[in-house]
């Protein structure tokens, strides 16, 4: 199992800005050392400075070249720990598994949810606690009388154009 990074980020980016919010996507690049980084790591390397983080020889987004096919099939066989491990997630994946997981992870806090207190309204599951069903459903009255006093105000014009043009 590996760790909440990209491949050779322990020895080359040890302070990745993104592993603690997202898991850095597949790598996607390597730069013409044949070092590879995922895109995101790199991409805030090279925001700093335009050498490759192993070896620090120079390189620039020029140099960057999508990995090899047999990297991307050893890279997408390795097994990660979910994301919402610190939501309570204890499912082991596939890398190439792991974006599916994540939309249907009972764990994800953004996963769309369905309010069952009465007004039926879809949203992320961590916004579940806060939700006010009378607050939502006031909002949808309001939407829809400022809809219906819309339609009615067109109605009556289309209605006044008809007298105007003598039609019944």
């Amino acid at each position: 199992m590996l760790p909440r990074c990209c491949p050779g980020r322990a020895a080359a980016l040890p302070r990745c800005p993104g592993a603690a919010v997202q898991r850095c996507p597949l790598p996607p690049q390597a730069p013409h050392c044949e070092h590879a980084f995922c895109n995101a790591c790199i991409t805030q390397w090279f925001s700093q400075q335009q050498t490759c983080p192993v070896d620090r020889s120079v390189v620039t987004v020029a140099h960057l070249r999508p990995v090899p096919r047999i990297m991307r099939n050893m890279l997408s066989k390795l097994q990660i720990t979910c994301d919402n491990a610190v939501f309570g997630c204890t499912a082991v994946v596939r890398l190439d598994n792991l974006m599916a997981h994540l939309n249907d992870c009972e764990h994800n806090p953004k996963r769309p949810v369905t309010c069952e207190q009465g007004c039926g309204l879809e949203m992320p599951k961590d916004e579940l606690p806060n939700h006010n069903c009378i607050k939502h459903l006031r909002s949808v009255v309001q939407q829809q009388q400022t809809r219906i006093a819309e339609l009615e105000k067109t109605s009556a014009e289309h209605k006044h154009q008809l007298a105007e043009q003598g039609c019944p």
